[in-house]
């Protein structure tokens, strides 16, 4: 009898329990559950356009509405986008996309997804100087400091929030600045920051020295410098050289200096006249700062120039599993600065394994030109990256017509790139991707 019970005590409570389930998921006066946000991704492009006339290039930003948008088909801003003011400069941190003017505007505007997925400016900033180099330390930080042309003035690092797109602080500091005599023939020189990496709570600044008096000028290019900040504090705790190449980094990029999986860091020096050195008397080669330490490592050196498909680089940017991908500037002969242009056949693309000191040129992309590289994407192991053909443009804009942009999809283990989305414009002069 005892069993008895028991099995209708159970049955009685599975059908309160059936009951009360049915009550609560009632229409009319169930509690309603709200579904979960679906998340929505784009990929985001900074679009540099054609100008009009002797204008400046017009910019962009873009939001495409899948990956197949830069491998098929043509990327144009006919119609859409969000026209900018002058030539920027395009970076992200996070699911924010930062673009900065340069020299035309002094406003830094952060973009982000809104619920819908639609593109939108979630704040912006103005600044002093040009910012010029730039940092994503984690998701939540971007980190950028100013360009300054003359004059002995502190460096001035901004600390910007990724989540909120607004500047958070400014920490002055004068890294390292020759004083001189205050002449004309000896004006001092100034610090020009050309990479970052923040790694074991110390900040690797990588730079290059100019005279003090806006001439553009390396008064030494016979080694390479990096100062280490205690981070966040941004302490400085020692200078660190090696003369076995030159200075580190190009003007225009922000990766001079990378870091690997295993903490590794890696810096890249051109030595490369037509790259905006005005002498070269050493090697343009790669560092490495083992990871741990703080000393350049004594028994590493890549001589690039020496290397079998090798030559003076141009631009690095690291991509997993101990590999990068540059550009080796084809003739060094062109004169000063003379691979900055729109349009040239100015570049072979190549892939770098730097632990085994090895370099591949990539076979399905051309000589080519790309003025200023942002950082570049990576997606399921493959780059996508943009590039411009045809012959240099003349000063009164001869050939401009003649040229051609495509996104190029670069698979580094094989070395080889396919041609991807004809970008009528100059260049894509960044690809992010970005979730709201």
């Amino acid at each position: 009898m005892k069993t008895i019970q028991r099995i209708k005590n159970v049955i009685l409570l599975l059908a309160i329990i059936t009951l009360t389930i049915s009550c609560n998921s009632d229409d009319n006066g169930g509690t309603i559950i709200d579904p979960e946000p679906t998340t929505i991704s784009k990929y985001v492009v900074g679009f540099q356009a054609f100008p009009v006339g002797q204008a400046s290039p017009a910019e962009y930003i873009l939001d495409l509405p899948s990956l197949e948008s830069l491998t098929t088909g043509e990327i144009s801003v006919e119609g859409q986008g969000i026209p900018l003011r002058g030539w920027r400069f395009f970076h992200s941190a996070g699911n924010t996309v930062f673009t900065a003017g340069y020299s035309d505007d002094d406003k830094c505007i952060a973009y982000q997804l809104d619920e819908n997925g639609a593109l939108t400016e979630k704040a912006n900033f103005a600044f002093q100087s040009t910012l010029d180099n730039y940092a994503a330390l984690d998701d939540d930080t971007l980190l950028a400091v100013e360009l300054t042309y003359g004059g002995l003035s502190d460096k001035r690092f901004h600390f910007i929030n990724a989540k909120t797109g607004l500047l958070e602080k400014i920490v002055e500091h004068p890294i390292d600045i020759d004083m001189g005599s205050g002449t004309v023939e000896d004006p001092g020189s100034i610090p020009w920051v050309t990479g970052m990496i923040l790694r074991d709570n110390k900040l690797f600044v990588s730079y290059h020295k100019w005279l003090a008096d806006g001439s553009y000028i390396t008064p030494d290019v016979d080694r390479a410098y990096v100062a280490i900040f205690q981070y966040p504090e941004m302490e400085l705790e020692k200078i660190i050289e090696d003369d076995r190449t030159s200075p580190i980094g190009v003007n225009g990029h922000s990766t001079g200096i990378e870091k690997t999986e295993n903490g590794d860091i890696y810096s890249f020096s051109t030595s490369a006249l037509s790259a905006g050195f005005t002498a070269a008397s050493k090697p343009s080669g790669i560092l490495r700062i083992n990871n741990g330490a703080t000393e350049f490592d004594t028994n590493y050196f890549f001589n690039v120039e020496e290397a079998t498909n090798g030559g003076k680089l141009f631009w690095m940017d690291y991509v997993g599993n101990g590999k990068a991908i540059a550009r080796i500037i084809v003739d060094d002969n062109i004169g000063a600065w003379g691979v900055f242009k729109e349009q040239g056949e100015f570049f072979k693309l190549v892939v770098i394994d730097l632990i085994n000191k090895e370099i591949k040129d990539v076979s399905g992309i051309p000589i080519h030109a790309n003025r200023y590289t942002s950082p570049m994407f990576v997606e399921d192991g493959k780059v996508y990256l943009s590039a411009r053909t045809g012959p240099a443009i003349g000063n009164n804009g001869e050939n401009a017509d003649l040229g051609e942009t495509h996104v190029y999809i670069v698979d580094t283990e094989t070395a080889t790139a396919t041609k991807g989305a004809k970008v009528l414009g100059l260049a894509l002069k960044g690809v992010f991707k970005i979730s709201n």
